[in-house]
């Protein structure tokens, strides 16, 4: 069941993934107008880059949380995303494990990958829900002094978020937004989204909360870097939140996603190719 919920709270991380994109290059020029024409901007720009087709991404993640430390090398393929697992509860995998998992890659066929796509896609509605209600749901001001994130060469524009007193949500998920705020930075000449950082702050209600239910005082960060000149990939998603699962059990649950190598494909493999890459990847020895 946590699995589940987990699935649930990807939701706020695809309202991180949507965000993007500015025609300002400083908080003076950040008028109410501006920056809801950056928003609109950016919706569609993230769609276009969330949803896309024909060019894909090789890299590595490492997943930590209350159940798993594992690493994988993933590839996006013309069908959809396949991976091979390198460690396994924070070790290597063992010879068994190993054989398993190269026996799996070599019987995937691209028919259970694009199943596994349509599956996601389905999930991903809610995302979407949220990414195209957020510029109307929520009031934008520009961060007075705007701070800069380091280690980032070019200026970030920063704004912060909170819910509008005015708009009334059209649905459930919608009305999911009013319990975040948060503030996100966004590179000022390339216009795409650099961090994002998501706070919750009343308690939210999966499914009105017989699912579960987050509570306020969670937090979520997003952050991404360029992959091309038009493309960005995610390089770390941390999320810090309690549950309380089923109406039973209160839990903390902390997830970190560290994305490392990252290579641009530009044209997306096939699962037959992509498979022959994955199977070459050198395992990771003790």
């Amino acid at each position: 069941m946590l699995r589940i919920v987990r699935n649930q709270c990807f939701v706020w991380l695809a309202i991180a993934s949507f965000l993007t994109s500015s025609t300002a290059r400083g908080q003076e020029s950040l008028t109410p107008s501006s920056i809801s024409a950056i928003l609109q901007q950016a919706v569609q720009f993230q769609l276009d880059d969330f949803h896309h087709r024909g060019w894909g991404l090789q890299y590595r993640v490492h997943r930590t949380d209350p159940k798993e430390d594992s690493i994988r090398e993933v590839i996006e393929t013309e069908d959809g995303n396949i991976s091979r697992t390198l460690t396994f509860k924070g070790r290597p995998l063992t010879a068994e494990e190993e054989s398993g998992e190269l026996a799996r890659l070599r019987a995937l066929t691209p028919e259970e990958v694009r199943k596994r796509r349509q599956k996601s896609e389905s999930s991903d509605k809610y995302g979407i829900e949220l990414m195209k209600t957020l510029p109307k749901a929520m009031i934008f001001t520009a961060v007075a002094g705007q701070p800069q994130l380091p280690n980032h060469a070019r200026t970030q524009v920063v704004l912060d978020f909170a819910p509008n007193p005015e708009f009334h949500p059209g649905s459930t998920t919608q009305s999911l937004l009013m319990g975040i705020a948060g503030r996100i930075w966004i590179d000022a000449e390339t216009h795409h989204l650099t961090r994002i950082e998501i706070r919750i702050i009343q308690n939210l209600n999966l499914m009105f909360g017989i699912l579960a239910r987050v509570y306020q005082g969670g937090t979520l960060s997003y952050e991404q870097k360029p992959v091309s000149l038009t493309h960005d990939a995610y390089t770390e998603i941390k999320m810090d939140v309690k549950l309380r699962e089923l109406m039973v059990h209160v839990a903390p649950y902390q997830q970190t996603l560290s994305v490392t190598d990252i290579r641009f494909l530009p044209t997306a493999p096939s699962v037959h190719d992509a498979v022959n890459t994955l199977l070459a990847v050198p395992p990771i020895k003790p």
